[in-house]
């Protein structure tokens, strides 16, 4: 069968395994990219002219008409879920009989109201790698197996069916390397870096993070779910070191980032793995951490498996606020994993969230006080994202920074028939108005150097600078400057890695393929499609052909390496 994936602004790991797994059970994939220039979800550049000006939607609506696949399916993200439901409904009107299906957060979180939508025939909860391909294989066969664990549905009276879901997988060597192909067909901004796996899950459960939800779905008779190891799997690092060594060879990327919760959470495996690399798997990357976990070994070992930059969430400097998302943390511990980073030269981003519930000005002072002694060379200002389902969003309206009627609005309707429109970001609608001076002033502190900044800050000056708009151009002058020379991996205070890399080449690729459409009749978004692989793979019914003619389609390039 064919099974297109609609995904729209980065690169999807996820989508990747769910490829991999169906073309070696014997189907097809393809993906049509919506690069959304200019609307990013979170983003210094958006701008509504070049917005609509630069939409390709009617481009991605019109490949999946042209391709006519069998089945659709949906990464649906609470921030994406209007887009989602705009296409899902052009599709329910042009190919009324294209099976369509959710998955991702979003559908697990909020499953019912997905479905009673209207615009999702199914929902895939949790990983899916397995589900997805039970699924379509029974579609195949005529019939949905309405018994696949992990699946949701309506049922004859309209109510809503959740099927018991499977135990994660513990084996993850056993999926191998995801179809990156899948991505990289699409052209240079996606060739510039490698996005990794090593682990999955994280052993904290922080309110605000997805990470909440699904341990409590999967666990839902233990207590202990805000942390738990169990929630952590590590794929082999025999296996790992495979994966780098074929991306190395076929693609030798500049840098690469590894996307697990927090890459120290597991010491036994840096340590494994740093004594097991060579230059031949080498490759410098980016990571995520959490301060707990950053000691002198953890460092040492990041550093010499080739760690350049390390994100390390902090969130909050209020104690109480740490301990109620639970991040339960020291402000020593966070002091000493700043220091440790700045020791042995790692470039350390902190993330800093605004507009937690229960937060006063009196903790966004001391966060600015914080930051004076104890310095990192970015801190990631984030106003606080309400995922559906996430224990934060209860927190948050314990707490008057919602009411409970936008909590409603983020858990069954966000994307459909509301004013919100996916917003899930408190500082378009929700943010205490004396936090937005502190994050401002952050932002002067990350493209100056200390002497300057203090005097910007003190003096008052930074007033001026922040009403220019000059750090986000001096940070946009950095990323144009260093995109020069590709094989030097960013300063911190000068990019963030494969955004820093692709940042540039995405604006000018897909930039250039929507100046070329005004120009030309018919669409210039590529459509990639990945025949099957495996030892079941069949050829495709050459009737479907006619719908994809073949100058449309980005085909499978030659193998290299």
């Amino acid at each position: 069968m064919r099974v297109l994936f609609p995904y729209n602004e980065v690169e999807s790991l996820g989508l990747q395994y769910l490829s991999k797994a169906l073309r070696e059970a014997g189907h097809e994939t393809a993906l049509v990219f919506d690069p959304k220039l200019f609307d990013f979800f979170h983003h210094d550049y958006n701008n509504s002219l070049l917005k609509r000006l630069f939409s390709f939607e009617e481009q991605v609506l019109q490949r999946i008409v042209e391709y006519a696949p069998d089945v659709v399916g949906f990464q649906i993200l609470t921030a994406n879920y209007e887009w989602c439901c705009r296409l899902a409904r052009h599709i329910r009107e042009h190919l009324p009989d294209t099976v369509i299906v959710a998955g991702g957060y979003h559908a697990t979180s909020s499953a019912a109201s997905v479905l009673e939508s209207g615009l999702f025939d199914w929902v895939i909860r949790g990983e899916a790698e397995d589900a997805i391909v039970e699924f379509v294989d029974s579609l195949q066969h005529g019939e949905v197996d309405r018994s696949i664990e992990n699946l949701a549905y309506r049922d004859a009276d309209g109510s809503t069916i959740e099927n018991p879901l499977r135990p994660y997988e513990s084996d993850l060597d056993r999926y191998g390397m995801p179809d990156k192909e899948l991505f990289q067909e699409l052209g240079g901004p996606f060739r510039v870096a490698h996005m990794s796996e090593w682990r999955r899950g994280c052993p904290w459960g922080c309110t605000f993070c997805g990470n909440n939800y699904y341990r409590r779905i999967y666990y839902p008779d233990r207590k202990d779910y805000m942390f738990t190891r169990d929630f952590l799997r590590s794929r082999s690092v025999d296996d790992v070191l495979s994966e780098l060594r074929d991306v190395k060879a076929r693609y030798d990327p500049p840098l690469m980032r590894i996307n697990d919760d927090d890459i120290a959470a597991d010491e036994a495996f840096l340590k494994e793995m740093a004594e097991k690399m060579t230059d031949a798997e080498r490759i410098p990357f980016k990571a995520f951490a959490i301060p707990n976990n950053i000691n002198e070994r953890t460092i040492r070992y990041l550093k010499k498996i080739g760690c350049k930059q390390l994100q390390m969430g902090v969130q909050s400097l209020n104690p109480k606020i740490r301990k109620l998302i639970g991040r339960p943390n020291s402000d020593r511990q966070i002091a000493n994993a700043i220091e440790q980073c700045r020791q042995h030269g790692i470039g350390l981003y902190v993330d800093q969230i605004f507009g937690l519930p229960g937060e006063t000005e009196e903790d966004c002072k001391k966060i600015e006080s914080f930051y004076r002694t104890h310095r990192a060379d970015v801190v990631s200002v984030y106003f606080l994202d309400i995922w559906a389902g996430a224990d934060i969003l209860q927190q948050a309206v314990n707490a008057g920074t919602i009411t409970q009627e936008q909590a409603d609005t983020i858990a069954k309707h966000s994307g459909l028939d509301t004013d919100e429109h996916g917003c899930i970001s408190n500082e378009r609608a929700w943010s205490n108005n004396f936090s937005r001076k502190y994050a401002d002033r952050l932002k002067i502190r990350n493209v100056f150097s200390p002497r300057v900044a203090d005097w910007l800050l003190d003096s008052g000056a930074w007033r001026v600078v922040d009403k220019l708009g000059l750090p986000r151009w001096i940070r946009l002058f950095h990323a144009l400057r260093a995109t020069v020379n590709i094989r030097r991996f960013p300063r911190a205070q000068h990019g963030y890695d494969i955004g820093w890399a692709r940042y540039p080449r995405f604006v000018m690729h897909f930039g250039w393929m929507k100046v070329r459409s005004f120009f030309k009749r018919g669409p210039t978004l590529p459509i990639v499609v990945r025949p099957p692989s495996g030892p079941q793979a069949r050829h495709t019914d050459p009737l479907h052909e006619v719908h994809a003619p073949a100058p449309l389609l980005a085909k499978q390039g030659p193998v290299r390496g």
